[in-house]
């Protein structure tokens, strides 16, 4: 963008189609990944997404087709995250624990992203972008080698059920030197059962749990007022200790910096909390616990007490991301895709379309009233917690559903 003279309207277009796009299509790719239980989604949102980053730099002379391949890049995370959530659900039989680490290997890659990029970029120059493409297209053959050896399992549990079966027809018409025949591929193919099969034996004789909307709506509620928490601090926070104590960019930086590595670090944590004390407790902690680190960081009377205070907020801000994600597949257990667009996509980009209100509310007044109503935001977010319900509903492999 430096290289190509951008202006802030331009810059902020790309940005628009870099995140903002993808948010909003991601609820249209959950309901696709609910109606076909399409795993070949996560691989073609990794491949779609990092085609438009290696065509990003080879096209950079032309503003449109910048645009357009980053819009394209956006639409392939938006396929990938509803597919691969759903994916880590199932894997993880549903848990906190496996939410969060998924959640964190984002937050992971999101951090890696940009030194990547200047290493990459800043050496080798635009034309290099193809490389960006590089840790993609290995995750990709990671994952069909890791889907081959499951198809591959799968058939080695099955072929005896179908030997037996074939041995049965092929047999010899006594019924007594037939049963002979069978029984021992039988009992070999029983003691080699693929234990999910009587898992899926157990849900379909466990009764449909149905949607609960109403819930949703209000957990989509809760996830707002985070939403716009979580844009609010990480959008003001180097802003709030320039302005406050009149201390220069690069040390501003460092609560920036502080924010989403304690972030990170709340997100695992808040999976393991969750699996031990409960959802809703963890997600009422998360919330009373970052209102009060905000209020910290509105009191501050130093830059140090802003930082420390920082961490807090990013830590416990972070402690309800994961059970806010499971709790949304218990309301929708029929619609995990669905909800999973909903919560990640629509619901969390909603802090960015209304930064730009929280910036005119600075303009009019101060940066520290901004972190005033981040308080109440999170402190309204804690008492509309109390209107969720737990509820627990069985993971459907998605061969089931």
């Amino acid at each position: 963008m430096l290289e190509q003279r951008y202006d802030y309207a331009a810059v902020a277009g790309i940005t628009l189609a870099a995140t903002s796009l993808s948010s909003v299509a991601q609820p249209a790719f959950g309901l696709l990944s609910d109606r076909f239980a399409s795993r070949w989604l996560i691989l073609a949102g990794m491949a779609v997404a990092a085609t438009g980053i290696a065509l990003s730099g080879m096209v950079s002379g032309s503003y449109w087709l910048t645009w357009v391949v980053i819009a394209l890049s956006g639409i392939g995370i938006a396929a990938y995250h509803p597919a691969a959530t759903m994916a880590a659900r199932e894997a993880g039989g549903g848990s906190n624990r496996s939410m969060s680490m998924f959640s964190v290997g984002g937050n992971v890659g999101v951090a890696l992203a940009p030194t990547g990029v200047i290493l990459t970029v800043g050496t080798l120059g635009l034309g290099a972008t193809p490389l960006l493409a590089i840790p993609a297209a290995v995750m990709v053959v990671v994952y069909l080698l890791r889907m081959r050896a499951v198809r591959m399992r799968a058939r080695r549990f099955t072929e005896p059920v179908h030997n037996a079966a074939r041995a049965w027809a092929t047999g010899p018409h006594d019924g007594s030197s037939r049963s002979a025949a069978v029984e021992p591929a039988v009992e070999i193919a029983l003691e080699e059962e693929d234990p999910g099969t009587h898992e899926q034996e157990a849900i379909e004789d466990t009764p449909p749990v149905r949607d609960d909307w109403r819930a949703f709506a209000w957990l989509t509620l809760v996830l707002a007022f985070w939403s716009v928490a979580y844009v609010g601090v990480s959008s003001f926070i180097s802003l709030f200790q320039i302005q406050q104590f009149g201390i220069d960019e690069a040390a501003a930086s460092i609560a920036l910096t502080v924010f989403p590595a304690a972030g990170a670090a709340g997100t695992l944590a808040g999976g393991f909390l969750a699996d031990r004390w409960g959802r809703m407790r963890t997600i009422r902690t998360g919330y009373i616990t970052a209102a009060l680190g905000a209020v910290a960081i509105v009191l501050a009377p130093n830059t140090v007490v802003v930082v420390a205070a920082t961490a807090v907020v990013g830590f416990t801000l972070f402690l309800p991301f994961a059970p806010q994600i499971t709790l949304s597949h218990s309301y929708l257990p029929n619609r995990v895709g669905t909800a999973s667009g909903l919560t990640l996509g629509l619901t969390l980009s909603l802090g960015g379309f209304l930064n730009p209100l929280l910036g005119l509310l600075a303009d009019h007044t101060t940066v520290q009233t901004v972190f005033a109503l981040i308080v109440l935001l999170l402190a309204v977010g804690f008492a509309l917690s109390f209107i969720l319900r737990e509820r627990m509903a069985r993971v459907l492999p998605v061969a089931a559903r």
